[in-house]
């Protein structure tokens, strides 16, 4: 079943690519509202820059992917505080020490948001270094949520750490409990930036964790930063390749954001570091995306989770943040990769017939229909139409001439 949108008649005239870019890149964050509880797959869309229907098209798109619980743990087993860290900000509401009762309260919050009982359901301890908590805190944290596994109504836990707190002696706590998934805060592969982001290890940590891990049986995770201070964009392409070595399965990519009270705010102040701009940090994520996917590693998320501290005056000084970064940088690749199509289409077309998943249509066109308007320069006088097919794949575009003639190509990871 097709459905179709004609857009007005407006053959190719000239835009560049980067012209779309400057459609969004001087967008702020605009009172960002929640459409999934914090901590879900996905990238979160403002009603402020989104229309509803976009926004249920992303709800959609990443629905089918895991119900993530976070429990943050607020620092806890980190030895010192890194350059860019504020998690009083970046995490919320959540109290210095998790209580059983806070605990629960948490997770059946989330339990009962949750509609689709068919769902895989996760608890993750993110904000510290969960290996590198008092070890009877640790294990009192797991016991409760593997309650939750028993009574089969969790499947399974994830936790983030730092790559220099895994050792083989800290895995079987793990293991006994139900942890399935361990991600690494790496950051970076290149010690320079590390060192000057008081990270306390090198990039060499980060390979030695991840070969442990996968030799104990463990699905892994890699968190990137993109933009921290001493980095390059050829510095961030090497963190890309390391990655690719390593193969995790996923990924999370954080474009840096300058929060009040951290080391970084006091860099800005001083003008020795320079944010990046929101359309640079688009074009680093989506070459992340492009190579990761490519080499068949999931991006799960790019960029910040909103929280409503994010929001209040001076929390926020500086950086690429944006309540749907994810949705600019997937526009972003449909554009590029729908130029690249119609590069096989004769100028003088009357008539282009687009199909796309209906999953896929918001990314499609892009914020505000931005991608449409950049297609509609590039060829004036075109009819052009868009539809959703029910049983298409996602991330496959296809465009039809008037003449017959069809073009197809695929985006990889886009599933």
């Amino acid at each position: 079943m097709k459905k179709a949108n004609h857009e007005s008649k407006t053959n190719r005239g000239g835009v560049e690519k980067s012209h779309v870019l400057g459609l969004f890149k001087n967008v702020q964050m605009q009172g960002a509202q929640k459409t999934e509880p914090r901590g879900v797959y996905g990238y979160t869309l403002s009603g402020a820059v989104c229309s509803a229907t976009q926004q249920m098209s992303v709800f959609q798109q990443f629905h089918s992917n895991p119900l993530i619980i976070p429990v943050f743990i607020m620092n806890s087993g980190c030895p010192h505080r890194c350059i860019f860290c504020n998690q009083k900000i970046t995490a919320g509401n959540f109290p210095l020490k998790i209580t059983k009762e806070f605990f629960d309260s948490e997770v059946q919050s989330y339990l009962a948001w949750n509609k689709d009982k068919s769902r895989k359901v996760e608890i993750a301890f993110y904000g510290g270094s969960f290996t590198g908590v008092d070890p009877a805190y640790q294990e009192e944290l797991l016991s409760w949520a593997y309650s939750f596994i028993q009574k089969r109504l969790v499947d399974s836990i994830r936790i983030s750490t730092r790559p220099d707190y895994i050792t083989e002696n800290n895995l079987p706590v793990l293991k006994k409990y139900g942890v399935t998934t361990v991600e690494i805060g790496a950051q970076s592969f290149i010690d320079e930036v590390l060192q000057f982001a008081q990270r306390g290890h090198d990039a060499a940590a980060t390979v030695e964790a991840m070969i442990i891990l996968k030799d104990h049986g463990f699905q892994t995770g890699l968190h990137l930063m993109a933009g921290l201070p001493k980095d390059t964009k050829e510095g961030f392409i090497h963190s890309l390749d390391k990655t690719i070595e390593l193969k995790p399965d996923t990924v999370r990519i954080h474009p840096v954001i300058v929060f009040n009270g951290t080391a970084l705010a006091e860099e800005l102040r001083k003008g020795e570091y320079k944010p990046m701009e929101l359309s640079d940090a688009v074009e680093l994520c989506k070459l992340a995306w492009e190579k990761l996917s490519a080499a068949g590693i999931r991006i799960i998320r790019i960029g910040v989770q909103l929280t409503p501290e994010m929001e209040k005056d001076g929390a926020v000084l500086a950086g690429p943040i944006h309540p749907a970064l994810g949705s600019l940088v997937l526009s972003s690749i449909f554009y590029d990769r729908t130029i690249k199509l119609l590069d096989k289409v004769p100028p003088d077309t009357n008539e282009l017939r687009f199909s796309l998943s209906e999953r896929d249509m918001s990314n499609f066109r892009g914020l505000n229909n931005m991608n449409i308007s950049a297609i509609k320069k590039l060829y004036p006088r075109t009819n052009l139409i868009v539809e959703s097919n029910i049983g298409q794949r996602r991330g496959v575009i296809s465009v039809a001439t008037e003449s017959g003639k069809s073009f197809t190509l695929s985006i990889p990871g886009i599933n």
